[in-house]
C-alpha cells in the first residue's frame, strides 16, 4: 500500500489493480488453506491493535477533519495486506503474499490517497456504510459456497481459475477493499464497482487485459481511476456470476432466517407440548394422592382396616411410577433437564416408600414405615420442586 500527500483537496477512491490471470501451480492451489494460515494468523493477532489506531484514527478525524498521517499509513498498509490474503485465498495468484504493511511487487496492488473527512461522515460512519456492509456480506456468503469448491477444483485440475470468475472474484476483493478503506477512513469515497468499470475508451494492446495489466506498467499512485492500470472492466458472463453471488448470498440469509423460524416454532411446540404433558401426568397423580387420603379416613371404621390402607397405599405407589415414566419420557428442553432429574427423584423415592407401606404386615409395621419415610415431608418437597419445574418451562424463552 503506497499512502502519498494529498495533492489536491479532494482524494481518491481505494484503488486495486489485479494481474492478468496467469497458470497456477495445482499443489499450492490444492493446499492453499494451510499454505495462507500464517497470513490469517498474523492479521487476526494483529486486528485488535488495528482496531485501537482505529478509534485513535476516528477521534482524530473527529477533531481535525482527517486522519493523522501514521494512522493513516498503518490502516493502509493493513488494507493492501488484507487485499492481498483475499486475492490469494480466493485463487486470484498464486504468487505467496508477503508479510508486510508496504506497497510491494505483487500481483495485486492497492493505493489511496488519504485527505480530507466530513466530520459528520466521520461520525456516522457505521451508520452510513451499513449498505454496503450488506452487500458486502451478501456477496461474501455466495462465494463460500459450492462456487468456491468449483473454483478451487477447477484451478487444482486446470491450473487456472475460468474467466469470469477470476473478473467476480477480483471485483469482489476490491469492492472488500474499498469497504474496509472506507470504514476506516482511509477514504472518504463510498464503496463503489461491485459490477466493474465502464467499459473503457480504445487502448493499446500492451496496456490492458480483461481484469487489470500485467504489470508491464505501473503507474506512480495514485492514479485516476480512468488510468487502464486501475481499471476493472468485467465482461457479460463476469458481471453475471457476481449476480449470481448475490443471488446465492440473499438465498443462504433467506435459508437460514427460514431454517431459524422453523427451529423455534418446533422449540416451542416442544416445549408447549412438554408443559401440557407434565401438566397432565401431574393431574392424574393428584387425583390418586387426594384419592388415597379420602380411603385412609375411611378405612379407619373398617373391620380390618389393614388390607384398606396397605390396598390404597399400593394405588398411590402405582401412580407414582406412571407419573415418573411418563415424566422421564417427556421431550423437554435442556435447560429444564437438572429441574426434571429432582421431580423424577423425589416421584421414585415416593413411589418405593408408598410400595412399603402396601407391604405392611401388620398396624404396627404400617405407623413404623410412616415414620421412617418421613412422608409428610417428602410429598412436600415433592410439591416445591414440580412447581419450580412447571415456573421454569413457563418461562423459556
Amino acid at each position: 500500500m503506497v499512502v502519498v500527500a494529498d495533492v489536491r483537496p479532494e482524494h481518491a477512491p481505494v484503488l486495486v489493480a489485479f494481474d492478468a490471470p496467469v497458470r497456477q501451480r495445482r499443489t499450492t492451489v490444492a493446499a492453499r488453506f494451510g499454505l495462507a494460515l500464517p497470513h490469517i494468523l498474523a492479521l487476526g493477532v494483529a486486528a485488535p491493535a488495528v482496531i485501537v489506531v482505529s478509534v485513535i484514527g476516528w477521534c482524530g478525524a473527529l477533531a481535525g477533519g482527517r486522519l493523522p498521517r501514521p494512522v493513516a499509513a498503518i490502516l493502509a498498509g493493513y488494507i493492501g495486506w488484507q487485499a492481498r490474503l483475499l486475492s490469494y485465498l480466493v485463487v486470484l495468484t498464486d504468487a505467496y503474499p508477503p508479510f508486510s504493511l508496504a506497497d510491494v511487487h505483487y500481483p495485486v496492488r492497492v493505493t489511496t490517497r488519504p485527505g480530507r473527512l466530513n466530520r459528520w461522515a466521520v461520525a456516522f460512519r457505521l451508520v452510513l456504510a451499513l449498505p454496503a456492509l450488506v452487500v458486502a456480506a451478501t456477496v461474501t456468503l455466495g462465494i463460500a459456497t459450492p462456487v468456491l469448491v468449483f473454483a478451487w477444483s477447477t484451478a487444482v485440475v486446470t491450473g487456472r481459475l475460468p474467466s469470469s470468475l477470476h473478473q467476480a472474484f477480483a471485483a469482489a476483493v476490491r469492492y472488500e477493499t474499498r469497504l474496509v478503506g472506507y470504514l476506516t477512513m482511509v477514504t472518504s469515497e463510498y464503496p463503489w464497482g461491485l459490477l466493474g468499470d465502464p467499459d473503457p475508451a480504445p487502448t493499446t494492446p500492451d496496456t490492458a487485459t480483461g481484469t487489470g495489466t500485467a504489470f508491464l506498467w505501473q503507474p506512480d499512485p495514485p492514479s485516476p481511476t480512468r488510468d487502464p492500470y486501475w481499471r476493472l472492466v468485467l465482461s457479460a458472463p463476469a458481471k453475471n456470476t457476481v449476480v449470481l453471488l448475490l443471488v446465492l448470498g440473499v438465498a443462504i440469509v433467506a435459508t437460514v432466517n427460514v431454517a431459524t423460524a422453523v427451529v423455534r416454532y418446533d422449540r416451542f411446540h416442544t416445549d408447549e407440548l412438554a408443559g401440557t404433558r407434565v401438566q397432565s401426568a401431574y393431574a392424574s397423580l393428584s387425583g390418586a394422592v387426594v384419592r388415597y387420603e379420602g380411603e385412609t379416613r375411611s378405612c379407619q371404621s373398617a373391620v380390618q382396616p389393614l388390607p384398606c390402607l396397605t390396598g390404597a397405599a399400593q394405588s398411590v405407589s402405582e401412580a407414582f411410577t406412571v407419573f415418573v415414566g411418563r415424566l422421564s419420557a417427556t421431550t423437554m428442553p435442556a435447560s429444564v433437564s437438572a429441574a426434571r432429574a429432582v421431580v423424577v427423584t423425589d416421584g421414585t423415592r415416593a413411589g418405593e416408600d408408598f410400595a412399603r407401606l402396601s407391604a405392611s404386615t401388620s398396624a404396627g409395621h404400617y405407623e413404623l414405615t410412616i415414620d421412617t419415610s418421613n412422608l409428610p415431608e417428602l410429598l412436600s418437597r415433592f410439591d416445591q420442586d414440580y412447581v419450580e419445574l412447571g415456573t421454569q418451562l413457563t418461562n423459556l424463552d
